[in-house]
């Protein structure tokens, strides 16, 4: 697979949520295969959404969600949103979430 870029426009405010999640070999397919088929779609078509990237580090059996949003205000008015999927993705993989992230990002190429 090739490396995913990701272009920020010099001097834009943009932020960035994370998921953190844990689960076995198994539980982890199902969450990409989650991802893939519903979580991305569902995030793209967020008000606001400028981008996500789903990771998997399969040898430490942990995941990753980063999803980048086009100022702080359309981060915070997807908060819920990001519950639901959050929730949603629990029960669709058996995945555990790990932790919750919230960044600025201040520089990417």
């Amino acid at each position: 697979m090739a490396p995913v870029m990701i272009a920020v426009r010099k001097g834009a405010n943009m932020f960035a949520r994370t998921s953190t999640w844990s689960g076995s070999p198994e539980e982890l397919q199902k969450w990409a295969d989650h991802a893939a088929s519903t979580v991305r779609g569902f995030v793209e078509r967020l008000p606001g959404n400028a981008g996500v990237v789903f990771m998997i580090d399969r040898d430490s059996g942990t995941a990753l969600t980063l999803t980048l949003w086009d100022s702080q205000d359309a981060a915070r008015a997807t908060d819920k949103f990001a519950e639901q999927s959050r929730a949603s993705t629990v029960a669709a993989t058996g995945t555990e979430l790990v932790a919750r992230g919230s960044y600025e990002v201040v520089a990417s190429s």
